[in-house]
């Protein structure tokens, strides 16, 4: 997280997601991760490469050249580098490649569909570190696709955003959010450097979008849970779903997701997206109705109004203007103690089963 007048600050010891599988391929694919400028292409083995994007002669976005092979041609005076990083071919003066030609290689791991890479200076945590999603692979379910969108916002705003689910009743009345006024019952276990919240609406009518997506009518009361699992930097797995009123949860419609906030710079980010649901699997629409629900919500709705926060917080550190806190915002406060110690280096990577 970002501190006001102070340098770029990250917690870098992690393995971050940089793209779903699918969008990396055979071209040249810039990210910008942590301050850090990455090139990302597919090898002809299938494995994904990132280097630096940063050529090392005169600064010149690796990603403007071209793939030759496994290799990656600088686009402003032709030197080449493979997929370790090493200099592989000067074609000016006698040929000969400087040691000091290389681009830094960066540790990629391809799990669940998508893919992470070590931001870190030492060796790569082992990748049992790394948050699975295991219902990724369900094949009962009906997915939408996989989504990145860039927003010019800062993380820790997102992730408050997302462990604050109670905003949803306000901000999206007609989309997402249960109705305004209705009870829950929230519970937020922290365990090592993840946080489990989670939220309980019994006896409520259903969410909008439940209606919508005809998982529910509009005079059906429910029991109507939305659960949130997050681990650092702002990786989210969401279980959300209806069931009527005292029934059983494995009995209930499911509309889930999978959130990934990542930092790009101090004021932006990006957030990869997917949802998943057990119900009207096959009706033409619905799942490209949701789509749009979902990219409305957010550009319409939390966008501006998360927007609007950073510009009335100008620049302030967040603790320094001393916040109202509220019960619903223990997961929020928890995990920006945790990105807090991280990144001052006091936290350590934990196991994600922890």
């Amino acid at each position: 997280m970002e501190r006001s007048g102070s340098a770029m600050t990250f917690a870098r010891e992690l393995w971050y997601t940089v793209a779903w599988a699918e969008q990396i391929g055979r071209s040249l694919t810039p990210r910008t991760i942590a301050g850090d400028h990455l090139v990302l292409y597919r090898q002809l083995s299938g494995d994904v490469a990132a280097l630096s994007d940063t050529c090392p002669h005169r600064f010149a976005p690796m990603h403007l050249g071209s793939l030759v092979d496994d290799v990656v041609q600088c686009g402003y005076h032709g030197l080449r580098f493979d997929a370790g990083g090493a200099c592989v071919h000067n074609p000016h003066g006698n040929g000969a490649t400087p040691k000091a030609a290389r681009l830094r290689r960066y540790p990629v791991v391809e799990l669940d569909g998508l893919v992470w890479v070590w931001m870190g200076a030492g060796e790569p945590a082992d990748i049992s570190t790394i948050p699975r999603f295991p219902e990724l692979h369900n094949s009962s379910y009906a997915f939408t696709g996989a989504h990145m969108m860039r927003m010019d916002l800062p993380i820790d705003l997102m992730v408050d955003n997302l462990l604050d689910l109670s905003h949803a009743a306000y901000l999206h009345p007609a989309t997402l959010g249960a109705a305004q006024g209705t009870k829950d019952i929230t519970s937020v276990k922290k365990t090592g450097n993840r946080i489990q919240s989670n939220r309980l609406m019994p006896g409520a009518p259903p969410a909008f979008v439940f209606q919508a997506t005809e998982a529910a009518g509009p005079d059906d009361i429910v029991d109507y849970w939305a659960n949130m699992r997050w681990d650092p930097p702002g990786v989210f797995s969401m279980d959300a779903g209806i069931v009527p009123t005292g029934g059983r949860k494995e009995d209930g419609r499911i509309l889930s997701s999978v959130q990934i906030v990542v930092p790009s710079t101090e004021g932006s980010c990006y957030y990869f997206w997917k949802m998943f649901r057990n119900y009207n699997e096959d009706v033409p629409g619905m799942t490209e109705a949701i789509e749009a629900a979902v990219v409305q919500a957010f550009s319409t709705e939390d966008e501006p109004m998360v927007r609007a926060v950073k510009d009335r917080m100008a620049g302030r550190d967040f603790w320094d203007m001393r916040p109202l806190l509220l019960p619903q915002d223990s997961a929020a406060v928890q995990a920006r103690r945790i990105m807090d110690a991280l990144i001052a280096g006091e936290g350590d990577i934990q196991h994600a089963a922890e």
